[in-house]
């Protein structure tokens, strides 16, 4: 059973209090071991790391997202098309395609963003939004699309015949589409994305899976992320129940596996939500007799305290270390609660952040990194390749274990602003020989010994009793099959440890 105390004195263990990821080998003889992670895991994304080409191609980011934006690959009405431009990157001049007029002009290279992808062996992801103002009677970028309830062979069924188009150029290169986003905002909310009914969005949905078993049948239909507490505000039913009550209704829709194969969340700030929110979707779906995935394609805790992009009027005071501190926390509890695959929104602020305003990037504008880049490759390190998951929730801490072929990754966080002391003996049968810290630095732990630790409260700015964002970390590795008298020759072993190179590249 594991040891815990609270109210424990915080001068104890000083330095394992300032350890956010540790190391941990087992000197076990073998003559040449492989690690069992696989690099990039394709369960591990960030939202548009495309954005920063000479960063991502250094970084082990294995999916990414991307819009499509339908107003800007079809401006002009139904016979135009320009090259997909993803969401933040530049053009040189003019993309033009007007098919009644003969021009097509290629002035930005068009598979530049896929190619490297491919290259980085970076999965991606794209996202379907955005009705053009022809195409619609609606306001432009929300409005239904004009013929939506059309056949979806009939060409005025705009909806039909852009995803048709998009599915017919990429559908070979990208499996995953997610259509539109979060259409559980309410249309009166300034961050409004789409102002049709619950059964308009079905029929989005229901008119997409039906093209893309025309062109492809490999692809794969995901629902808009939503945000979960827009229903809460508004005291509303949480927007998949309200979808799947349209979807019932529907005599067709499990002869077509109900139109669409995965869920989709958008969780910030509160890392306690994040495995309730998720666990509420898997509840509803079986409560309608559903077997689907769900991903969680938006997670982050945007930063008040930094001193290059302030936010002077924060939703929650999220210092820099408890933005690291939740990428982390947030990654292990949707694994956790059963997500298949999770992704940091965002890579890098492409846009410098307005004065006073929200800024999420794991990369600054400048280049530089914040501290939950160093954190999100820490976790990218240490749980790459997991083929299971054990989570024990106690009233004063999470505990979360990745297990692998070869190793062993336990993360573990304090729920409340009180310390935790937790003993390793018991749920943890091997000498530990090496820690290493946020630094890269080794921390010698003679074999043997009684490792206890300090697992330090956060610091909440109310008297709640949990916290929004969870103490700091601590995140210990085994690996089972490692001579650790041989790491400078094992490099499939642990690579950082045999070049002494920091977590970050």
């Amino acid at each position: 059973m594991l040891l815990t105390h609270l109210n424990c004195c915080k001068a104890c263990f000083r330095v394992i209090i300032r350890i956010i990821s540790c190391f941990v080998l087992v000197g076990i003889q073998f003559d040449r071991v492989y690690a069992d992670s696989t690099i990039p895991d394709p369960r591990l994304g960030i939202v548009e790391s495309y954005q920063s080409p000479r960063h991502a191609t250094k970084w082990d980011i294995g999916w990414d997202r991307i819009v499509f934006e339908w107003y800007k690959i079809q401006p002009f009405g139904s016979d135009s098309w320009l090259p997909v431009r993803p969401h933040g990157l530049a053009s040189n001049g003019l993309n033009v395609m007007r098919k009644d007029k003969g021009i097509f002009e290629h002035s930005f290279v068009q598979e530049q963003w896929i190619d490297q992808a491919l290259d980085d062996n970076r999965e991606i992801v794209a996202l379907l939004i955005g009705t053009p103002d022809w195409a619609t009677d609606g306001l432009p970028h929300r409005g239904v699309p004009n013929g939506l309830y059309l056949p979806v062979n009939d060409p005025n069924n705009h909806w039909a015949q852009f995803v048709r188009g998009v599915f017919n150029e990429y559908g070979d290169v990208i499996k995953n589409w997610v259509i539109w986003n979060e259409p559980d905002i309410s249309s009166d909310h300034p961050g409004a994305q789409f102002d049709g009914s619950v059964e308009d969005y079905y029929r989005l949905v229901k008119v997409a899976y039906l093209v893309s078993q025309e062109v492809n049948s490999d692809i794969v239909i995901h629902l808009a992320g939503l945000t979960y507490w827009h229903d809460v505000v508004y005291g509303r039913e949480p927007y998949l129940q309200r979808l799947l009550e349209v979807l019932v209704q529907d005599p067709q829709a499990s002869l077509y596996d109900h139109y669409f194969d995965v869920v989709t969340v958008h969780i910030y700030f509160n890392t306690e939500s994040v495995y309730q929110i998720i666990n509420l979707q898997f509840d509803i779906l079986a409560k309608f007799g559903l077997d689907k995935k769900i991903w969680l394609n938006e997670t982050n805790a945007a930063p008040m305290n930094d001193l290059l992009y302030p936010w002077t009027d924060p939703l929650l005071p999220i210092t820099l270390q408890q933005q690291a501190s939740f990428v982390i926390q947030s990654n292990a509890l949707a694994f956790a609660s059963g997500a298949e695959r999770v992704a940091v929104y965002k890579f890098f602020d492409h846009i410098e952040p307005l004065p006073g305003l929200e800024s999420y990037g794991l990369i600054r504008n400048d280049g530089s990194y914040r501290p939950v880049a160093r954190a999100y490759q820490t976790l990218v390190n240490s749980i790459s390749g997991f083929q299971e998951v054990n989570h024990f929730v106690y009233d004063t801490h999470h505990i979360v274990t990745f297990f692998g072929l070869s190793r062993r990754t336990t993360i573990a966080w304090t729920r409340t602003d009180q310390d935790v002391l937790i003993s390793l003996e018991d749920f943890h049968d091997v000498n530990y020989q090496y820690f290493i810290d946020k630094l890269g630095d080794k921390v010698v732990i003679n074999s043997g010994d009684d490792l206890q630790f300090i697992l330090p409260g956060q610091d909440c700015d109310t008297n709640i009793t949990i916290c929004s964002v969870g103490g700091l970390p601590l995140i210990l590795v085994e690996y089972q099959m490692c001579d650790i008298n041989s790491l400078v020759y094992q490099h499939d072993c642990n690579l950082l440890l045999s070049s002494d190179k920091k977590l970050v590249p």
